[in-house]
């Protein structure tokens, strides 16, 4: 900030500022995107944030210049879920993630829609939608404004999510989701011109420098929330596959509380009953394969959704149980190789 600056100089200040490309309009707007350093400085970033905050405002700039002065939309990005960047109180936020498919990782972001302080003062908590490559970031952007501005974008963002809920963006932006038609672009990050490594370690930034099992858990909770809101919608197969990563995370959850390390979904299953349900520390009726696997021999049908999404919410529940009884309050420190499952 430049402070008592004289009237008279402000056009040669303008012009200066803006030979250096610091003159840009849209202060504090949708083409004023926050960012933490991400993975550009801090050792607990996956993903580059920055250099997505870099595409996203090129985005704004050339394909939505009459947005550029709109204050009813903001984006903030994190580089890891501590929210550096601040994506839980965005309209629209990301915070870095990964995605495994055969064998490869690459970057991703996940989507959160709805946060920040409401005209009249009243604040909200963004809720997670989907997990995408973070290459096509941009193109979800894309989706998003397009679907606000079809339909009215004169009011408040906030207004807009509400008003359809994150079933209705999550069904938007879930073609951009598959992995079945990935280019080699998709497991290069932002700002990079090598193939994706991820590599956790002790962060530098403002956030807490670990991943709690407690925010594991609750993320097997939303899983839940997302596999009934699926059901009532009738999205059989996406109600059962979030009630069946309900149950892989919850699990997770508990073998990283034992330092159990986690890498694939099988690995994550077949651990989980060695060191879990043959040792009788949490029993079930059957083992956990056989819990977990059904979705692989039933075809969808309402029935066996409604049953198998009752039985995860049965065993997250066991599990939440099980975490309170042995120590549950206590943070767990599980950084690096142990959370990249």
């Amino acid at each position: 900030m430049l402070r008592f600056i004289h009237p008279a100089y402000l056009p040669t200040l303008f012009n200066a500022l803006h030979a250096i490309g610091l003159a840009d309009p849209g202060f504090n707007s949708l083409a004023d995107i926050t960012s933490c350093p991400g993975t550009d400085t801090c050792n607990l970033a996956v993903t580059n944030s920055t250099g997505l905050a870099l595409a996203l405002e090129e985005v704004v700039r050339e394909e939505y210049p009459h947005l550029i002065t709109s204050s009813s939309i903001n984006i903030k990005i994190s580089g890891c879920m501590n929210a550096c960047g601040q994506h839980m109180a965005a309209n629209i936020g990301f915070h870095g993630s990964s995605i495994k498919r055969e064998g490869k990782v690459l970057p991703a972001m996940q989507i959160v829609l709805g946060g920040g302080v409401d005209p009249d003062g009243k604040g909200y908590i963004a809720e997670r939608v989907i997990k995408l490559p973070t290459k096509r970031i941009p193109d979800a952007l894309r989706l998003l404004l397009d679907e606000y501005e079809r339909e009215d974008h004169g009011r408040y963002f906030n207004d807009f999510v509400r008003q359809h809920g994150k079933r209705y963006f999550y069904q938007l932006l879930k073609e951009l989701a598959r992995t079945d038609n990935l280019d080699d672009r998709d497991f290069i990050d932002w700002g990079n011109d090598s193939v994706y490594q991820q590599a956790i370690g002790v962060g530098e930034c403002a956030g807490v420098s670990m991943d709690l099992v407690s925010l594991i858990l609750q993320d097997a909770a939303e899983k839940l929330e997302l596999s009934g809101e699926a059901y009532q919608a009738q999205a059989l197969g996406d109600s059962i596959y979030h009630s069946y990563s309900a149950m892989v995370i919850g699990a997770k959850a508990l073998l990283l509380s034992e330092d159990i390390r986690c890498n694939t979904h099988r690995g994550i299953i077949n651990d989980f009953q060695e060191h879990f349900i043959d040792q009788q520390k949490l029993p079930l009726d059957r083992s956990f394969p056989e819990l977990v696997l059904q979705l692989n021999q039933q075809p969808p049908s309402l029935e066996f959704a409604a049953t198998y999404g009752r039985q995860a919410q049965d065993f997250v529940r066991r599990v939440f149980a099980y975490r309170q009884q042995n120590g549950g309050g206590d943070d767990k420190l599980v950084i690096g190789n142990y959370y990249r499952a």
